[in-house]
């Protein structure tokens, strides 16, 4: 993995170490980085991590999951671009678009978009529960996203404020539920993680106060959530 993990910083692409989907380091994708030495480093901590991919800014990835319904056909003609296929047999393909997007394509269920905000998942790594790698199937140069494609994923100007704190609320739901369903070792990562989104995200008190109420939940004692957050905090 590590061989893979330095070529995809090589070609400028910020890399992150995971344990199946979840980052392994304090940070998580906020720790993504093009620094050879540190990802030698992480390598030799975690010999067998799976590769994390935070996508530069002005790429979106079309992340297309037939489990939930998604195909690559409710997305119309797309040209040759750079596309992987997943672990779970969906696909993940890379286009350039430099706007403010949505989290979905419209009328496409099974279709999220990715981008510098978050990490996909990159070959040769290895599904967490398939246990298949994913795979590059088209290595071609990064696309420009198709015009009919732009008013099913943009935000348009001047719904982007009332549509972005919509999302805030629906994402720090979820935040708050991932943390919720963290298993033993993984429960610090992961409750680092929410934090971090919540805080880009501009969350609320109520929703950080849901993501607090999770991690008690699982046992997590006040003082780490405390240590936790404000570590989170400031990494804004």
């Amino acid at each position: 993995m590590l061989a893979h993990a330095l070529a995809y910083a090589r070609a400028n692409i910020h890399v992150i170490p995971l344990r199946g989907k979840i980052p392994l380091t304090e940070h998580g994708k906020d720790d993504a980085t093009t620094d050879a030495s540190v990802i030698e480093e992480w390598w030799q901590r975690w010999p067998f991590a799976n590769i994390g991919l935070r996508p530069p800014r002005g790429i979106v990835i079309l992340d297309i999951d037939p489990r939930n319904g998604g195909t690559v056909e409710s997305l119309g003609h797309i040209p040759p671009t750079r596309t992987a296929r997943t672990g779970s047999g969906g696909w993940h393909m890379w286009l350039r678009y430099p706007h403010p997007v949505r989290g979905k394509v419209i009328d496409a269920p099974g279709v999220d978009v990715k981008t510098h905000t978050g990490y996909v998942v990159a070959p040769p790594s290895i599904h967490p529960e398939t246990k298949r790698k994913y795979q590059w199937i088209n290595q071609a140069p990064i696309q420009q996203l198709p015009h009919h494609l732009r008013d099913r994923i943009r935000i348009p100007d001047e719904r982007l404020t009332r549509t972005t704190e919509h999302a805030k609320s629906s994402d720090s739901t979820g935040l708050a539920k991932r943390v919720s369903e963290a298993q033993p070792g993984e429960r610090n990562n992961i409750l680092f993680w929410a934090f971090a989104c919540a805080f880009e995200e501009g969350a609320s008190p109520e929703a950080l106060a849901a993501i607090v109420d999770a991690a008690r939940s699982i046992g997590l004692s006040d003082t780490e959530i405390t240590r936790t957050m404000q570590s989170a905090e400031r990494r804004r």
